[in-house]
């Protein structure tokens, strides 16, 4: 008996490795032997041990980085290569670039011809029962796993340039028995709640008629339900063709037999704008016979292709916002004449385009930019991966039209969050107090008036307006590239894109008198203030800061900006000391001494003592706020006695008292010191 491990890379997926549960079907029962399955790595108990076999899976080629560290973590769990074998997706797509970079030939494509493996027998496995249990050997759990995965034809046959499948199933099977599947998974793990089917194009098989037939067999006709073994309740199953249907191969009998089935939903391709026909056709079809759950995935950033026997072209931002809404179009249209119990929904689920080559996700079409690829993704976050099916959330969310979609997606990321309605509901918040609710709406309030900024100067770039996209295109928001914008214009509309943190170190680029100075401080200060004030709330709130921000604040805004930043520690009586010893430090450091944050540190040492008055600590306020170090250092000379005297009463009879006076000593001298050499100056 040989031990056998299985590796999945520690990638985030739906759905569990299918490969690898039929190898190890194999292993179990064919062949006798143990295995292992891991996500990653395995468990610090197993680290040292060494394995027969290691199989490493892979999928899609933008998961690179982490399928490369499975193979070479592998490496460590045999002793020799020749014991590793890698498949999958990615492998099978790029099989001279694993072994450059591991030195593992890959096995390519499926487990279906005989010594791919080299073992006897493994020309079976791509048919064999998926092992199940192999899924409680880990932490991780599915988002869909509750079903049998199964295929009931292979391949596809209509070549499209950006699909893989003419690679990975190159040959078109028409029909696999689905009963007998079924049955030997429930025989050997129990019965599943739905049926996933990962058919890339079951609608052009001449078998259809006896796969459908076959999926109403194994108990999944229309309205079929299933008994949780778990809880003892009824739930409804559903069929779910997960790769999607190919409008192309619709006809009415296939339609009106699709409508047998519990199928939730309807998955139909989307993917170009000249197959609106087709598409339209296909969702009207679906309605007629009762399936009233459509879908469709939309493909995007797309190059011009071929397949399906015609060439497209690539798609623009225009064309993804039109499939969308000709979706909603149609499905209104659709239910304009079904009764209320027939009605149809239908989502879309944008599907970002990425070559079959790609070794990460950052490609970018040639009619797109990054800035816009970003936004779309920003769109999609409130879906929670649900799809876009409401007519109302779609044109608040992607614009009424072509036209305003673009310029949403030309919206800082920050904003595009931020847009909506504010919520009162504290659904979700654990019961949200007045405080916290009016927290909440000043930050709205303000992203709203940031919103209305964006648009208001977003309107007035005219004929700058392509220029200042090709700007922002990289999604790179750099405080040089504002500076090499060529006019205020877009200087002030490309402020709105830099980070707070960002944003302080351009000030500490820009010569002071320049034209360009002059314009961001009139800009920041008095046109829109809000984001003046995110500096001071971000240097008067956060101790992870870089003295450089201080530094440049300080520098641009001078004393009035000193001033501010002081105003704004007010409330909470200046304590702050470890922003006051920043503060301090940056000023040592560049030599400015308009304040003196070590005195204002020995003033909240002395509000912490009790012995100021309530007149002589709204006096030192005032000092402070008004940056009169002499009269702060006046005022505390004055009370130093009292100050020590306090102290020292303070720690009268702790544990080791005689160290805590010797201590306490030390700062009262030093508070002398600096309180001499301020009243001395």
């Amino acid at each position: 008996m040989s031990n056998i491990l299985l590796i999945e890379p520690d990638y985030k997926n739906k759905y569990p490795p299918l490969g690898l549960m039929k190898i190890s079907y194999f292993h179990k029962h064919v062949l006798g032997d143990h295995v292992r399955f891991t996500k990653g790595r395995l468990p610090a108990a197993l680290a040292e041990a060494k394995w027969d076999r290691v199989y490493v899976t892979s999928l899609f080629t933008f998961e690179w980085a982490k399928t490369i560290e499975a193979i070479q973590y592998a490496k460590t769990l045999v002793d020799s290569i020749d014991k590793i074998t890698v498949g999958g997706i990615a492998a099978t797509m790029l099989p001279q670039q694993i072994y450059e970079e591991t030195g593992i030939r890959p096995v390519c494509g499926l487990l279906n011809e005989p010594g791919k493996l080299g073992l006897p027998g493994d020309e079976c496995i791509d048919q064999i029962v998926p092992d199940y249990a192999i899924l409680d050997d880990i932490d991780y759990v599915y988002p869909f796993h509750d079903a049998y995965f199964l295929s009931a034809t292979k391949g596809c046959g209509n070549k499209c340039g950006f699909c893989a499948v003419q690679t990975l199933e190159p040959q078109y099977i028409p029909y696999i028995d689905l009963k007998q599947r079924i049955a030997a998974i429930e025989e050997e793990f129990g019965s599943k709640r739905d049926l996933l089917l990962m058919d890339n194009n079951v609608l052009r098989s001449p078998n259809f008629d006896q796969i459908i037939d076959d999926i109403i067999a194994a108990g999944f006709g229309k309205g079929a339900t299933y008994l949780n073994p778990k809880t003892g309740k009824r739930v409804r199953r559903y069929v779910d063709f997960n790769q999607g249907l190919d409008a192309l191969f619709f006809t009415e009998e296939k339609a009106r037999r699709l409508g047998e089935i519990a199928l939730r939903p309807a998955r139909v391709a989307f993917d170009h704008i000249e197959d609106l026909p087709t598409y339209e056709r296909a969702l009207r079809l679906c309605a007629k016979h009762g399936i009233t759950e459509l879908s469709n995935y939309v493909l995007y950033n797309s190059e011009a292709f071929g397949g399906k026997g015609q060439q497209y072209a690539a798609d623009t931002p225009a064309d993804l916002y039109n499939r969308m809404r000709l979706t909603l179009d149609i499905k209104d249209d659709i239910n304009r004449s079904l009764p209320e119990d027939r009605q149809v929904t239908a989502f879309s689920f944008p599907m970002r385009y990425i070559p079959l080559t790609a070794h990460e996700r950052g490609y970018v079409g040639s009619q797109w930019n990054a800035k816009f690829l970003r936004a779309v993704q920003c769109m999609l976050i409130p879906t929670q991966g649900k799809g876009v099916g409401s007519r109302s959330f779609f044109e608040a969310d992607f614009g009424k039209n072509a036209e305003e979609f673009v310029r949403f997606l030309c919206m800082p990321d920050k904003l595009i969050a931020a847009r909506g309605e504010f919520s009162l509901s504290s659904r979700g918040r654990g019961g949200e107090d007045p405080e916290a609710l009016a927290a909440r709406k000043a930050v709205w309030e303000k992203n709203q008036r940031k919103i209305r900024e964006w648009n208001r100067l977003y309107q007035q770039l005219g004929d700058e307006r392509t220029q200042f996209i090709a700007l922002i295109g990289d999604n790179e928001f750099l405080p040089e590239k504002l500076l090499g914008a060529p006019s205020d214009l877009q200087k002030k509309l490309y402020l709105l894109y830099l980070t707070i943190p960002r944003t302080l170190a351009l000030l500490g680029m820009v010569r002071s008198g320049s034209p360009t100075y002059d314009m961001l401080k009139g800009y920041i200060c008095s046109e829109f203030p809000d984001l003046y004030q995110d500096m001071v709330e971000l240097l008067s709130t956060s101790e992870a800061q870089q003295q450089y921000m201080f530094q440049n604040f300080t520098q641009f805004f001078g004393r009035d900006g000193l001033a501010d930043l002081l105003s704004a520690l007010a409330p909470q009586d200046f304590r702050a000391d470890r922003l006051l010893k920043k503060w301090h430090d940056a000023c040592v450091k560049s030599g400015m001494g308009l304040v003196d944050f070590e005195l204002i540190r020995v003033y909240t040492r002395y509000l912490d003592a009790e012995v100021l008055s309530p007149e002589e600590r709204a006096a030192a306020r005032r000092a402070i706020l008004e940056l009169d170090m002499p009269a702060l250092a006046v005022l505390l000379s004055q009370r130093s006695g009292d100050f020590e005297a306090a102290v020292l009463a303070s720690v009268a009879g702790e544990a080791g008292q005689e160290l805590l006076n010797t201590t306490a000593q030390a700062i009262f001298r030093n508070i002398q010191c600096k309180l001499s050499q301020l009243l001395e100056a």
